[in-house]
């Protein structure tokens, strides 16, 4: 069985991340964090991959962690 809680995480890190791009639009977002996932995996964009809840979690919480470094270095 999954962990429930994932969707709450997962949102919250996209919420967060989000938030420190706000010039985007939520799709657009989502397609960027996708694509750079897959390239980061694979060095390559793929049109159809499995992606992992977990992996992909791992992904944005380092995601989240390089935006707000760069903010910090501004």
């Amino acid at each position: 069985m999954r962990d429930n809680e994932r969707i709450n995480r997962i949102a919250a890190l996209i919420t967060q991340i989000w938030e420190q791009q706000h010039d985007k639009s939520f799709l657009q977002l989502i397609e960027t964090l996708k694509s750079d996932y897959i390239m980061q995996q694979a060095g390559y964009v793929e049109k159809e991959v499995f992606i992992k809840d977990d992996e992909f979690e791992m992904f944005l919480k380092e995601h989240l962690n390089d935006l707000i470094g760069e903010k910090e270095h501004d």
